[in-house]
């Protein structure tokens, strides 16, 4: 009976130590900030079409995409405002708190306004949302949860020999890791989100391996390499299944130690070439970003403790040559 309950002991332990794994501190900073330098860059982007997009005089019939909004209360700032005026004012509010949230200016806080922002944009008109933007809303909702702002940002007190005065570390040594929580639920959301990318891909298109030249591939834009993909039928039908088949057992490999960085370095791979060949770089980015969240806590406070001394020299002496 002893036996069985340590047994079960066990494997509670297993199970909790799952969810609630050691953080870095550092991780998450870097995280909050690619993070919101891809949604800064976004927003600064969108600025050129906001009133095309936005605007009550815009492209769209007010009604007709409210309609088409799959949500069916949606929530958005713009529906407050009945001028361009403040159409611009909510945007400057937008970029503001998406450079308060690279900076770590109260993180928690200037993220929770940022993911406001970008359901207003969303649910105002949603023809224009990409997978970018709720890519980007997942990022910012899960960060928001955590101390990310502890560590390189502006609010960070540094130390005389230019070290963070707060280890990069785990945020807490004793008790339950609650800040490694939503970071491990990131990294479910995105095993899942791989899988079913890949379970959608098993379509006659995928398939046959002539997914690149159907025609509605030139909707969203042709490759860049498109003649040479051409030209190799057979090379292009083994990309198309290595991608694939890449999809579908990342969420099996991501969690074997002995895997993990062969799947990290296969989605750099992958990421990259379609980022630059269909000139989709900010989603593919913003995707190698979140993977970062798989390299494990200790591994990633190894490599900013060796990064440390190299700061520290380039770093001019404080209080010194006065």
């Amino acid at each position: 009976m002893s036996v069985d309950r340590q047994a079960v002991q066990r494997t509670l332990s297993d199970w909790m130590g799952f969810w609630f794994a050691p953080s870095s501190l550092g991780q998450l900073a870097l995280l909050r900030i690619g993070v919101g330098l891809v949604l800064l860059f976004t927003l600064f982007v969108g600025s050129f079409d906001i009133q095309a997009h936005y605007s009550l005089n815009g492209w769209g019939d007010q009604l007709t995409l409210r309609d088409m909004d799959p949500v069916a209360w949606p929530f958005s700032l713009f529906d407050w405002f009945s001028n361009d005026f403040w159409m611009w004012i909510v945007q400057v509010l937008a970029l503001l708190a998406a450079l308060a949230f690279v900076l770590g200016v109260i993180p928690t806080w200037t993220g929770g306004l940022s993911a406001v922002f970008l359901l207003s944009y969303a649910h105002r008109n949603p023809t224009v949302a990409l997978g970018l933007d709720g890519l980007l809303l997942m990022g910012v909702f899960y960060l928001v949860l955590t101390p990310s702002g502890r560590v390189f940002s502006v609010l960070d007190g540094i130390g005389p020999a230019g070290r963070p005065a707060t280890p990069l570390g785990n945020p807490a040594d004793t008790g339950p890791n609650w800040a490694g929580f939503p970071i491990r639920v990131l990294q479910v959301h995105l095993a899942l989100l791989y899988f079913f990318s890949g379970l959608g891909k098993l379509s006659p298109d995928w398939l046959a391996g002539v997914v690149f030249w159907h025609p509605r591939v030139a909707e969203t834009g042709l490759p860049l390499a498109y003649e040479f993909m051409q030209a190799h039928p057979q090379l292009t039908v083994f990309v198309i299944y290595g991608a694939v088949l890449f999809q579908l057992f990342f969420a099996v490999f991501i969690w074997m130690p002995r895997f993990r960085y062969w799947m990290l370095g296969a989605a750099v791979v992958l990421h990259l070439a379609v980022g630059i060949l269909w000139g989709k770089l900010p989603f593919n980015l913003l995707m190698l970003i979140l993977d970062f969240a798989f390299v494990p806590a200790q591994h990633v406070d190894a490599l900013l403790e060796g990064l440390m001394p190299l700061l520290e020299r380039r770093r001019p002496p404080i209080g010194r040559g006065q």
